[in-house]
């Protein structure tokens, strides 16, 4: 099974006046195409700091980050930007919908950012695709404000697929949700990752961490646990 992500002593340094935070310490993490990971830990941890560095919103301090086989540690901000927008699909807690635009037209906004690759087919024709994934097909034309809120979620999973990423961030994409919901959301993460899609996932919802293969924990900076999930 190949790596999609391989980071080799991975260090993050905030400064902060003239104290320093260590937000990540040398951390090494290899995770492999196909694999559902869930990443947990305490407020303050380094968690938010790890997804987004594996997501190139941020760069290490120290170390090596390769990402499917590209080293992007080093990268500059143009270059981590087509990084994300071909690689990557995020989900977030807060939906980030734009209010006023109808689900199908939200799910199409990534397409914009493809620079380097061209379409094979037409937004519209990607974006319906998306929607058809997560079962939204008969609520395209709905706004946000009449979609429940694990309607919502699952248009903000359909945008983030829509330029069909290998690799799937979610940032407590049930937190806003409650149980039942959350569950269905799951489904959904369940059904992508059986398609062949990576999925990295942090919660603080030990129950949501079991629906992964493997659970990280993470704490002061450091990966202190790192489990298969028995299911």
């Amino acid at each position: 099974m190949s790596s999609i992500i391989q980071m080799h002593r991975l260090s993050k340094v905030y400064s902060l006046g003239e104290s320093q935070v260590h937000a990540l310490r040398s951390v090494d993490l290899t995770i492999h195409q196909g694999e559902f990971v869930a990443i947990m830990g305490p407020s303050g941890s380094g968690k938010s700091t790890l997804m987004n560095i594996i997501g190139c919103l941020d760069q290490p301090t120290a170390g090596e980050y390769h990402l499917q086989g590209q080293r992007v540690d080093r990268m500059r901000r143009s270059e981590l930007a087509d990084i994300r927008a071909a690689t990557i699909g995020f989900v977030f807690q807060g939906f980030n919908l734009l209010s006023r635009t109808s689900a199908l037209e939200n799910v199409e906004i990534p397409t914009q950012y493809l620079r380097r690759r061209k379409l094979t087919e037409s937004p519209r024709s990607r974006a319906i695709e998306a929607l058809q994934r997560v079962g939204l097909q008969d609520r395209m034309h709905h706004v946000p404000s009449q979609l429940s809120g694990g309607q919502q979620q699952r248009v903000a999973i359909a945008r983030s697929l829509v330029n069909q990423p290998s690799l799937l961030l979610a940032d407590e994409p049930t937190g806003n949700l409650d149980s039942t919901t959350s569950e269905e959301i799951m489904d959904v993460f369940h059904n992508l990752n059986a398609q062949g899609i990576t999925v990295v996932m942090v919660t603080h919802e030990q129950d949501i961490a079991q629906h992964a293969k493997r659970i990280l924990v993470v704490r002061d900076g450091i990966i202190v646990s790192d489990t298969a999930v028995v299911k």
